[in-house]
């Protein structure tokens, strides 16, 4: 097993200097330290690598392997505008998308989605377990639509890695001393109850902003994840060394749930005992919550819109449908009216007749599209395409027996 190294990482300016430890030693590949610098980190704006080159006189070089680092070196991160993210080499996001939740201030915004290193995502090389996230250019291609949802709305799903947050200003001092003490003696932080209840609700808002119901293995690689930024959160005892941090965010996601259900968060409260259905009044009973790839499952009315308003925009629509070469106007107006539409759906499960008479716009091939974007963030043709490509073989086989 490699030795631990210690690096010196430098964020822009010199008098920003942040110690990185490496228990593993250095990684293989210069992608594998841009992951680590990310998780320790929670980086999400893109860089380059640079490290001192003694053959120019320690200046700073990019860094094109890891075997030009070692042991206490300095590394400085160059973070890149949008526009220099689109030819640089390295960026701070992994191979599938990572995006933020909330949308650019105005109110139509573009969904954009950030990738790190675009490895080879040929229908051959994906994960079954992945195929939701990736198909033949889904890896960027999210951006492609405009989207106009409320500022809670998600413009992706759940990440391959995830990134710990930044936690309040008296948990992170607390942090930073018992990782200091770790590095020095080893020793494990025992968190008290006011600091491990603001890192479980810096983790539980995180979380939020991929899922509301989080599967039993997202709540382990959350807990994996935050151990491997915080080594000294590590339990003694257990297995894995996280368990208990699972079973912490487990029951905060349920309590989190409960605050948002009171403030009337759609996606909670719909499920709420007062909103299900007469012979239904049990908890657990019709439970609506996303199923696989969706992702804005429920999201709230965009800012400033109400029930009403919608109501209108919905019925003009009826009349922009009958218009010819009205397209441009018609996405404009379903893609406004998109969280109004889901709450019909979801809440009232009306019958395929209702739902082409109140929305006929929906039933035409380019709001299929679009509505499949909006609900899942991946485009729907590329996804079909790329899976189909990936299973041809195994199909043509299928056809030749017969």
């Amino acid at each position: 097993m490699s030795s631990p190294v210690i690096l010196r990482i430098v964020f822009g300016g010199e008098d920003d200097a942040r110690k990185l430890v490496l228990k593993k030693g250095i990684p293989m590949s210069v992608d594998d330290l841009v992951h680590d610098i990310i998780t320790v980190f929670g980086l999400k704006q893109k860089f380059r690598l640079q490290y001192k080159d003694k053959d120019f006189g320690n200046e700073y070089v990019n860094l094109m392997s890891t075997s030009e680092i070692e042991d206490r070196d300095t590394l400085k991160l160059i973070f890149l505008s949008t526009e220099d993210s689109n030819s640089s080499m390295l960026e701070t996001e992994p191979a599938l998308p990572y995006c933020s939740t909330t949308p650019s201030p105005s109110a139509f915004s573009t969904a954009t989605c950030d990738t790190a290193d675009v490895r080879d995502v040929s229908p051959s090389s994906i994960d079954p377990a992945q195929e939701v996230n990736l198909s033949d250019d889904s890896v960027c291609s999210c951006a492609d639509t405009v989207v106009v949802l409320s500022p809670e709305s998600r413009t992706c799903s759940w990440p391959q890695v995830f990134v710990i947050p930044r936690f309040s200003c008296s948990a992170e001092i607390q942090l930073q001393r018992a990782d200091a003490e770790f590095n020095k003696s080893g020793t494990l932080l025992i968190p008290p109850p006011k600091l491990r209840s603001d890192i479980l609700e810096g983790m539980a808002e995180q979380i939020f902003r991929f899922t509301a119901y989080p599967t039993d293995s997202q709540l382990d690689q959350a807990a994996e994840a935050l151990i491997n930024a915080h080594p000294y959160l590590r339990e003694k005892g257990t297995h894995t060394g996280h368990e208990g941090w699972k079973h912490y965010l487990k029951i905060k996601m349920a309590n989190f749930r409960s605050k948002l259900s009171k403030i009337g968060h759609p996606e909670i409260a719909v499920n709420s005992l007062k909103n299900k259905r007469k012979g239904q009044g049990k908890a657990a009973a019709n439970i609506k919550k996303p199923r696989k790839a969706e992702v804005n499952f429920l999201p709230c009315f965009p800012k400033g819109e109400t029930a009403e308003s919608m109501e209108k925009e919905r019925i003009a629509l009826l009349t922009e449908v009958k218009k010819k070469n009205n397209e441009a106007v018609i996405k404009e107006k379903m893609q406004l009216t998109f969280s109004y539409r889901r709450q019909e759906l979801v809440e009232d499960m009306g019958m395929v007749s209702d739902l082409q008479s109140r929305w006929p716009a929906l039933f035409t091939v380019n709001e299929i599209n679009a509505e499949f974007m909006l609900i899942t963030t991946v485009p729907l043709l590329s996804m079909f395409f790329g899976q189909l490509d990936r299973y041809t073989f195994n199909l043509h086989k299928v056809f030749n027996s017969k």
